[in-house]
């Protein structure tokens, strides 16, 4: 039976997100185009199987998700849904139990409908029984469908196992919003207007065993911090206050690796409104149209993420990321951990770092 009642105890099982073959993009006529996200794909699945190496030199038993060989299967309305990369968003192994969130993400789909259509968050209330809004809910459920499908048979395997697989009502009850330790569990929060005292309250009656912390992320916790062990904490905000739920740690906060100021990344970036980044974006605006178009559900937000604190605990010992940092670095070295990295070369554009990538399924 599969079993994580710690993120810092030994990895045993993990899953790693597929990317799409690069055949997926041979409907795109312009060639030099379709090179480019070509290249996309297959530099992905490089550097996936990369890392399922790397977890395998600390023998971890690798689970990919399966996916169908017929793209048709893919396909919504405009281009195709975004292959199984983050593991992390659909599942969450709390005990002896797998969740995964049986309801699409209301507050994601909100977003993504008021920023279509230029409202605020007010007028959600007035939109109870508009039907645009309930269409594209419908929409939105129908590909969240064929999101969790492809880990239909990690499922089937944890089933198999003796494991109990819990379809969830909270649409973000995943891993990347709730951290285990032990008796401990920490919740994300999804917005700054989240009742906090409610989502206590829920976890609390979920599992009564558990200490159950708050914290006000505002989307991915695992964006928001990572602690190495009750004595470290790495963080992407420098005012935090984790004396309630780390009251011994040393926080290292990590600087911003997109500051949009004087960077790198600042022209080409505007030109996705600061989202996502492809090398060869900067000079062909046919290309971030077509990501506009057919692969808008694909990328994220990434001047909102601090890869650096999304790690991957290999045990007590050792660390997986997919970045660096000196300060972070000489911090584990004075708790006795090793950071180990490998590479993910497009995690501008997929908006997603190693511990998004995986799921851990068993820990000793």
């Amino acid at each position: 039976m599969f079993k994580v009642t710690h993120r810092c105890n030994k990895l045993k099982t993990c899953v790693i997100g597929s990317a799409y073959p690069p055949e997926i993009f041979s409907f795109i006529k312009d060639t030099k185009l379709r090179n480019s996200f070509e290249k996309l794909a297959i530099e992905t699945e490089e550097d996936l199987q990369q890392l399922a190496q790397v977890l395998q030199d600390f023998n971890v038993e690798v689970i990919r998700p399966t996916m169908s060989k017929d793209f048709e299967d893919f396909k919504i309305d405009n281009g195709y849904i975004a292959p199984p990369i983050p593991a992390r968003d659909y599942m969450a192994m709390i005990d002896d139990r797998l969740y995964y969130p049986g309801l699409p993400n209301v507050n994601h789909a909100w977003m993504e409908f008021k920023n279509k259509h230029n409202l605020a968050d007010k007028d959600k209330k007035q939109l109870v029984n508009n039907s645009e809004w309930l269409e594209f809910q419908k929409q939105d459920k129908y590909i969240f469908d064929k999101k969790v499908n492809f880990y239909k048979d990690i499922f089937t395997l944890a089933l198999q196992q003796g494991n109990e697989v819990i379809a969830s009502p909270i649409d973000y009850m995943n891993s990347s919003f709730i951290t285990v330790l032990g008796d401990k569990m920490i919740v994300g929060t999804q917005n700054y207007h989240d009742n906090q005292q409610n989502i206590k309250n829920t976890f609390q009656k979920m599992f009564p065993n558990k200490e159950i912390y708050i914290a006000s992320s505002q989307g991915h916790s695992d964006g928001c911090f990572c602690p190495v062990s009750e004595e470290l904490v790495i963080s992407a905000y420098d005012v935090v206050d984790y004396e309630t739920t780390f009251p011994k740690a040393e926080v290292i906060a990590v600087p911003a690796e997109i500051t949009l100021v004087d960077d790198k990344f600042t022209n080409q970036m505007a030109k996705a409104e600061h989202k996502w980044f492809l090398e060869g974006m900067e000079h062909n605006k046919d290309l971030v149209d077509m990501v506009d178009y057919y692969f808008n559900d694909w990328v994220g937000n990434v001047n909102e993420t601090a890869f650096m604190v999304n790690l991957l605990m290999l045990d007590e010992k050792n660390v997986l990321c997919c970045t660096d940092n000196k300060q972070v670095r000489d911090a584990m070295k004075r708790h006795g951990v090793e950071l180990h990295v490998t590479p993910f070369r497009h995690q501008w554009f997929w908006d997603t770092g190693i511990h998004c990538l995986t799921q851990d399924l068993d820990r000793d």
